[in-house]
Formats: C-alpha cells, sequence, structure tokens
C-alpha cells in the first residue's frame, strides 16, 4: 500500500487530490523529533544571515555574497549518492556523520576568522562542508519521516517544513539583537552548539526504526533511469519539480544576496536593520506554509497558479523604487513562496513511493539544485548589465512562464484523471 493509501484506509478518502490527515502534534515522539530539528535549524538560519553580511562587510562585493550563499545548493549535487545510501544502508550514518561535519567546518570557519582576514576561498570551503553535511543530515531524517509517523506522513512532512520556517526567524532577529554586542565572530561562535541538538533527539530514542533483513530485502538498489521513472511516472510530481526548479533558480540565493545588497546599498540600512527586514521575509514565509500545512485539506488545483501568480507579481513590484512598495513586495513574495513550497513537500511525501524516498528526493534535490546554481550565476551579471530595476522586473516575468505550464497540467489534479487511482 502507498503512503497515500495508507492516508486514506485510515482516515478516509479524499475528494480528488485533497489530503486529509491528523495534527501530528497529537503524537509525543513528532513534538521531540521537532524540537531537536528546531535548535538546528536556528543555527542554519544564523548562517544564512550572517555569511552573506559578513561577506559584504570584508569584501563589498555581491558576486561574493551570492556565491556563499550558493554553498546550500552547491551542495544538493550530493544528494543523489546520499539518497541511495538511506535506501539501501540507513539513515543513522547521514545524520551523525553530517552533523559532525557541520560541527567540524563551523568550527573551523570561526577559528579562521579568529586569527585574522581569512581568504574568501577558505570561508566558501568551510560553508560548502557546513552544506553538505547539512544535506546529509536532513537525507537522513527526512527519508524516514512517513515511516516514524505513519498516521499523518504529509502533514507532518509539511509541519516540519513550516517549523523550519519559524526557526529560522530566531536567526535573523539573533543577528539583529546581537550583532551589535557580539560581532559577526561571536554570533558563528553562539551557533556552534546548535548541531548537537538533533544526536540528544537520537539518543532519547525518537529516531527511525531499525530495518529488518527483510525489509532490507524489499529495497533493492534501483538504477537512475528507474528512480526518475518513479518521480516522472505520476504527472503530479513532475509538475511540482519544474515548478519547484523555477522557484530556485528564480527565488534562491542570488535574489537574497541582491535583496540583501539592495538593502545595505540602495536603501542605506544598517547590517542590524537588514537583519530585520530579513525577519519580516522569514515571518511572512512561515505565514505562507503555515496557511497550507496546517489545514486539513490541500487543493492544490486552486492553490499552485493562485501562489504563483502572486510571487511573480511581487517580484515585478520589487522594481519600483519606493521603500514601503519594496517592503510590501517582500512580504507578499514570501508568503506566496511559503505556500508554494508547503504544497510541493506534501505533495511529494503523498505520491512517491517509500520504497525509493530516499533516492528519489536526492534525485530531485539535485535537480533543484542545479536549478537554484542558476541564480547566483545569472542574477549578479544581470544587475551589473541591466540594474536592479530590470533584473526584478525580468525575474517576475521568468515567474509567469510557469503559469502557462500550471495550465497546461491543470488535469492533472481532477479527481477524473487516472493518476489519482491509488492501490489499496
Amino acid at each position: 500500500m502507498t503512503t497515500a493509501g495508507q492516508v486514506r484506509a485510515g482516515h478516509g478518502t479524499a475528494r480528488g487530490d485533497e489530503v486529509v490527515e491528523p495534527s501530528p502534534f497529537t503524537e509525543r515522539p513528532f513534538l521531540v523529533f521537532a524540537a531537536g530539528n528546531a535548535v538546528n535549524n536556528v543555527g542554519e538560519a544564523l548562517y544564512a544571515t550572517a555569511l552573506p553580511l559578513l561577506a559584504y562587510r570584508l569584501t563589498g562585493s555581491l558576486t561574493v555574497m551570492a556565491w556563499l550563499a550558493a554553498a546550500v545548493p552547491m551542495s544538493m549535487l550530493l544528494a543523489p549518492w546520499f539518497g541511495s545510501v538511506a535506501d539501501r544502508r540507513g539513515t543513522s550514518g547521514l545524520v551523525l556523520y553530517g552533523l559532525l561535519a557541520q560541527a567540524s567546518a563551523a568550527l573551523a570557519m570561526n577559528l579562521m576568522l579568529w586569527n585574522g582576514h581569512p581568504r574568501t576561498w577558505t570561508l566558501f570551503v568551510c560553508a560548502l562542508v557546513v552544506a553538505a553535511g547539512g544535506v546529509a543530515y536532513r537525507t537522513g531524517w527526512m527519508t524516514d519521516v512517513p515511516v516514524m509517523f505513519p498516521r499523518c506522513p504529509a502533514r507532518a512532512r509539511g509541519t516540519l517544513n513550516s517549523l523550519f520556517l519559524a526557526t529560522t526567524l530566531a536567526g535573523p532577529v539573533l543577528v539583529a539583537v546581537t550583532l551589535p554586542w557580539l560581532g559577526y565572530l561571536g554570533v558563528l561562535w553562539l551557533n556552534l552548539p546548535t548541531f548537537f541538538a538533533p544526536l540528544a533527539v537520537w539518543a532519547v530514542g525518537v529516531r527511525p526504526p531499525r530495518r529488518t533483513a527483510a525489509g532490507a530485502g524489499r529495497r533493492e538498489p534501483a538504477r537512475l533511469r528507474k528512480v526518475w521513472h518513479d518521480v516522472t511516472a505520476d504527472r503530479r510530481i513532475a509538475v511540482t519539480l519544474v515548478l519547484q526548479m523555477v522557484l530556485e533558480a528564480v527565488c534562491g540565493t542570488g535574489l537574497t544576496s541582491l535583496v540583501l545588497f539592495e538593502l545595505r546599498h540602495s536603501w542605506r540600512l544598517s547590517g542590524q536593520q537588514a537583519g530585520w527586514v530579513v525577519a519580516a521575509v522569514n515571518l511572512s514565509l512561515l505565514t505562507g506554509n503555515l496557511l497550507v500545512s496546517q489545514r486539513r485539506r490541500l487543493r492544490p488545483r486552486t492553490l499552485l497558479p493562485v501562489a504563483l501568480a502572486a510571487r511573480a507579481v511581487s517580484l515585478a513590484l520589487l522594481a519600483v523604487p519606493v521603500w514601503p512598495l519594496f517592503l510590501t513586495a517582500l512580504v507578499l513574495g514570501a508568503v506566496a513562496q511559503g505556500a508554494l513550497l508547503a504544497a510541493v513537500v506534501m505533495l511529494r511525501v503523498r505520491y512517491l513511493p517509500q520504497a525509493v524516498m530516499g533516492r528519489a528526493s536526492g534525485l530531485m534535490w539535485l535537480l533543484t539544485g542545479s536549478a537554484a546554481l542558476l541564480s547566483p550565476v545569472v542574477i549578479p551579471p544581470l544587475d551589473r548589465v541591466a540594474g536592479p530595476h530590470a533584473t526584478f522586473l525580468a525575474l517576475g516575468a521568468v515567474s509567469s512562464v510557469v503559469m502557462v505550464h500550471l495550465h497546461r497540467a491543470r488535469t492533472a489534479w481532477t479527481p477524473t484523471n487516472p493518476a489519482t487511482t491509488e492501490p489499496a
């Protein structure tokens, strides 16, 4: 029985492609699991905010800011291999070694900053190792979320995504509050202990169930072509994959770095003030995410085009050089993007076979990470040639093109689509 089949068998049949599940907050293991991830996510958010600002202070270069931020999508190139390890050998090694790699690289970066003015490439290498460890860790945990919480797999995954966004709010807030007192190095030292919180969760026994010999036998190795077939066989997964790839390319680290650069360079905000703006954007991202993940029913046929249209309009509005409108566009775009991200991860858990969840997720992370690499490669040169206003307009235009794809694929979400029929 598929994950979606288990949901329907336990909680009734949803109409069409609507997801109907109970809240994961009714399960104590989920609360412990989420708490450990939340502490770790705070550290991730500290890095995501502090590193680009530190790069601006050291170099004043948008390109350096963008490439430091690009360490995360670059690390996604390892995702298929991590997914294969998760499916074939279990997830414990990915979790443990991933967290240790993050802590070691973060410690090395802090020591280099403490000793003096480090070279840019050494900071990039450390950031890349931190990001790669994070990919390994998340692959290990998230592959077995449907197994750990079988009563509510889609909502558990969607809620974890919402909690990730909620805890990332603490990152920019902590940067804004502590930066005047601790400086950039002190903020990075504050982050170091957060890598060990998930290890405490593991120690108290909240972890994926041990694989039995019979269970391991059912997870036979799959070639990349077979995994690709599993990903694209269901048209709904293919639609959301295209949507996420475009979002990563258009609204990825290049856009984030451009917005931070504009806040500092054009709007003349201090590092502390920029941190508060990032916190407001993350709060908006969380709001959009919660509006989707905490609903009992998910209606993708309506949600996806409406949220995508709002995201495209918000990008175009960033081109207007009026501060209240610029801030409003940041908030509107973040709400729309949060809603889209929640829908994508929930639909992925619902329709992907659990037997290839790790490898399929790794392959999709590879594709979306490769798309995200276009963001720091294309946006800084485009900004230098055309200026920020034309760049924002171009990004909005590219986003709107996906509306055509969603319109052509609208039949994938109708109850009459044969793909909606799942084995019981």
